[in-house]
């Protein structure tokens, strides 16, 4: 062979095999965006044959994070050159991946087949059993006992509930900014915890399809939420913008919420509070606003914390800033 074909055989070696190699091991040098990426990549592989064999149909679209993780690869030895800044933004894009495309995917999987066989009877019986009457309903009727103020702790709910869509980058900003500059690869085991969650929970979303009491209980919802034309509007926009029917099982709402929480709860950031708060508000809300069974937030939480815990086995880094008093903590994460 002559030492041309040889150049280029060790070329195209070091593009496809050396260079994702290099990505997984020198994962510190690009805040773990190459680990997730190939995570993500080999998700969404298995979303694309599974869309072929089980659903009818090859769904090209589910092979945009494979095309992402290779032109990541290409480009990073550039990409590291790139402020720590503006490498935290760019480990965003598998996060609003991992939302928007795959949720997106989950729904035509249902649309392909007519629609999966719905499991909500389970749900809304546990439900019942407990209360007596879906849950909703006492929320409502609190509501309409307070009047004006039972009205506007319901805008409240809603407006923490809207919050969901930025408590990741939100609480991925907070820790960030807690670490110093040698140690910023750490935010990468945070991003991976979020991703792991929505991928487990969009394969639960097919597995145990549920659609709501909103849509499964509708004959017996024959009075509008008790919301504010304010609240009214906030509503709408989530309701018509919603995609996919069997989002139910687990509450991704609950589930990254409290997600979320940990870390900084772990962290003892000063913003722990707000989030429990809001997290609070959030669980709240999915089951004022017909959104959620009680078994979808039960269900949410250990997932949570089973995929922040996942996180330190892909990035078996300690969650604290060794230049904080919390060092001392690191045996207990």
């Amino acid at each position: 062979m002559s030492p041309l074909a040889l150049h280029l055989n060790k070329g195209d070696k070091e593009v496809f095999e050396y260079k994702i190699q290099q990505a997984w091991e020198q994962y510190k040098k690009d805040m773990g965006l190459g680990r997730i990426l190939l995570f993500l990549a080999f998700y969404n592989l298995f979303l694309f044959f599974l869309s072929g064999v089980v659903f009818g149909g090859f769904m090209k679209e589910a092979l945009w994070p494979v095309v992402l993780a290779f032109l990541f690869y290409f480009l990073r030895p550039h990409l590291l050159k790139l402020k720590n800044s503006t490498l935290f933004w760019l480990n965003t894009i598998p996060v609003t991946i991992s939302v928007v495309l795959n949720y997106y995917l989950v729904g035509e999987f249902d649309r392909s087949v007519g629609g999966l066989t719905r499991r909500d009877a389970i749900f809304s019986n546990f439900d019942e059993a407990l209360f007596g009457v879906p849950t909703s309903f006492i929320f409502e009727g609190a509501a309409q006992t307070l009047g004006t103020m039972g009205s506007l702790f319901y805008d409240l709910m809603m407006l923490s509930y809207m919050s969901y869509f930025l408590l990741p980058f939100i609480g991925g900003i907070f820790y960030f900014k807690t670490l110093g500059a040698h140690e910023h690869y750490k935010v990468g085991r945070f991003f991976f915890s979020v991703v792991l969650y929505f991928a487990i929970n969009f394969l639960l979303y097919l597995i145990v399809p549920v659609t709501g009491p909103q849509y499964w209980l509708k004959d017996l919802y024959t009075e509008a939420l008790p919301l504010t034309a304010f609240g009214q509007f906030l509503w709408s926009i989530v309701h018509h913008g919603q995609t996919t029917f069997i989002d139910c099982f687990p509450s991704g709402h609950t589930g990254i919420a409290f997600l979320v929480t940990i870390w900084l709860v772990r962290l003892n950031h000063p913003s722990r509070y707000f989030f429990m708060a809001t997290s609070a508000f959030i669980v709240a809300a999915t089951l004022a606003m017909r959104y959620h069974y009680i078994l979808d937030l039960l269900c949410a939480f250990p997932l949570a914390y089973f995929c922040h815990r996942a996180a330190w086995v892909f990035f078996p880094v300690t969650i604290y800033p060794s230049h904080t008093p919390e060092n001392d903590l690191e045996k207990r994460t």
